[in-house]
């Protein structure tokens, strides 16, 4: 009687919600993964898991503002000639690689950015001896004229692949090139040159150079982040090449289909202790709407990848099964999260004016004068990324004496709870110190779209309750107020005391675009004139509860 396998579940995404450009690596058993960041800070979140199934938020790489400005990271609507469409696109830190050589974790990664009018990049690497901690060291800068850079150890040398951009108004857009490079200084020790242009020789980036059976494989992603993303493979019998593609690219791709898990592209390969391979691969959900509402995310699936042969990624599914193999490592557990690792501010924002009180739960805010929709320098917000279509964001905004918040009027202050993408589109429920009310404003600079509705309290409320329900078609904006006169919560004027006032909801489809990034959940403190900026905002339980259980393929 034949014998059956012994299967193994894996979910996916392994990683939700703007969880774009995956890179990981396994280390004794350990599994890592790092995303790129793009305008947020800290960046370059790092995540652990040693089955594949659980992953834990263990740091962000990127975690002092002296390490790198995020100056420049703007957004900007551009215009895509290739297919007559635009996208929203987001500068900052992107496609990171992970590394670990001799004992030491290295990331490469870049940084776009658009100074004095000039569009541009910097490449650079950090390292650290301990993946767990904050002392990740500050950037050795190389000469790199693009983005997308991989590091690739042989015997005592370090080889740079990466994107090499060419002329961006038409394709080829860029190619893959290499230079041999010393990691303590960042010069090169080989100038880099092109060791292959693509197979597809569209939007050619996100290299990975790997060494197996004595060649030398090289992956890359092609065809842009969208509806034709692919991963492409050439091999060599030199590290320099020259690279032959293989003839049955791409390895990896959803074009053409109707599989639930679109754009599949951007990854890396890897293997588990008993040698199996595996990718790491960017993707999107689409929705019934065709909106991919949490943006790009990283999912998980096997590699079939025969001796002597070619890898070829499996289309990542929401579950899927493989054979389950004995692991003989002795691992030591994981440790949970560090305390708000998932806190996120806007580009390189200003410390002084968050204070986090001993519960760990309060927080006091201090206005700033540039708002959500500032392109260029940081407001006064804190957030974290949406994880799950269904997910619930609230915060509580204490005005009551205890607490010490102090607010002059006249000052147009705003203090209140976001869904945030970038400076050209989010929606925002505020208490309006001015005038009293609950004011929800909207913004999607992308298809035009703006506006605000307004819903004055009945009387000066001593707490505001504010909240977002979001759900995989619908944002819902909410709001209560708490009153002196009563001990229960209060709506405006004419609703049931106990009751949430609905201020606003909105189809995902009125929020979306092609864009690199994903949502946010956040508080904000704004102020509209001179003199705002010294107000202090007491908010309290702030919490974003996501509800990934039940996320399956329709």
């Amino acid at each position: 009687m034949a014998m059956t396998a012994d299967l193994e579940t894996y979910h996916n995404p392994i990683v939700p919600g703007f969880a774009p450009d995956p890179a990981v690596i396994q280390v004794n058993g350990t599994y890592y993964c790092v995303n790129s960041s793009f305008h947020v800070f800290p960046g370059l979140p790092i995540y652990a898991s040693q089955d594949l199934k659980e992953w834990v938020h263990i740091g962000n790489a990127f975690n002092r503002r002296s390490q790198i400005e995020l100056r420049g990271a703007r957004t900007n609507i551009v215009d895509l000639k290739s297919n007559g469409t635009s996208m929203v696109a987001s500068m900052g830190i992107v496609a990171p690689s992970i590394h670990y050589h001799d004992g030491v974790f290295y990331i490469a990664t870049s940084k776009m950015q658009l100074l004095d009018g000039k569009f541009g990049w910097r490449s650079f690497v950090i390292s650290t001896t301990d993946v767990y901690g904050d002392n990740w060291s500050d950037p050795v800068f190389f000469d790199w004229n693009g983005i997308d850079v991989s590091l690739f150890f042989e015997d005592d040398k370090v080889f740079v692949q990466g994107s090499w951009c060419l002329d961006l108004s038409k394709q080829p857009s860029s190619t893959i090139y290499q230079g041999e490079v010393d990691l303590a200084t960042g010069n090169w020790i080989q100038e880099p040159r092109e060791i292959w242009p693509g197979w597809l020789k569209h939007d050619t980036e996100g290299p990975h150079m790997y060494k197996v059976g004595g060649l030398y494989y090289l992956i890359a992603a092609e065809g842009g982040t969208f509806e034709n993303h692919v991963l492409s493979v050439a091999r060599s019998e030199s590290v320099w090449g020259p690279f032959e593609s293989w003839d049955q690219n791409p390895i990896a791709t959803s074009r053409g289909t109707d599989e639930y898990i679109q754009n599949v592209g951007h990854g890396a390969l890897f293997q588990d202790p008993a040698g199996r391979w595996w990718a790491a691969v960017l993707g999107v959900r689409k929705l019934e709407n065709g909106v991919f509402g949490l943006g790009r995310e990283t999912f998980l699936s096997p590699v079939d990848w025969p001796e002597g042969g070619w890898p070829m990624v499996r289309q990542p599914k929401m579950s899927f099964t493989r054979e389950r193999v004995a692991s003989s490592a002795s691992l030591q557990a994981l440790s949970s999260p560090p305390k708000h690792v998932e806190d996120l501010y806007l580009q390189d924002h200003d410390k002084s004016r968050y204070t986090y009180h001993s519960d760990g739960s309060t927080l006091t805010l201090r206005p700033s004068r540039t708002t959500l929709a500032d392109p260029v320098e940081t407001c006064t917000f804190l957030g974290r990324r949406q994880r799950a279509l269904s997910s619930t964001a609230t915060a509580t905004l204490d005005l009551s004496p205890a607490a010490g918040s102090q607010v002059p009027t006249g000052k147009g202050i705003t203090v209140g709870l976001a869904w945030y993408k970038d400076p050209m589109r989010f929606v925002s429920i505020a208490h309006d110190f001015d005038t009293n009310a609950a004011v929800l404003t909207i913004r999607n600079e992308a298809t035009g779209m703006s506006g605000t509705l307004t819903r004055p309290w009945k009387d000066s409320p001593v707490r505001v309750d504010l909240r977002i329900v979001a759900r995989p078609l619908r944002y819902t904006f909410e709001a209560r107020g708490v009153f002196a006169a009563s001990s229960g919560a209060a709506g405006s004027g004419g609703n049931d005391q106990t009751e949430w006032a609905e201020i606003g909801s909105f189809s995902s489809t009125m929020l979306a675009a092609r864009d690199y990034t994903g949502p946010l959940f956040g508080v904000f403190a704004l102020a509209g004139v001179d003199g705002g900026e010294e107000a202090e905002v007491c908010l309290r339980e702030f919490c974003v509860v996501n509800d990934v259980e039940g996320e399956t393929e329709p």
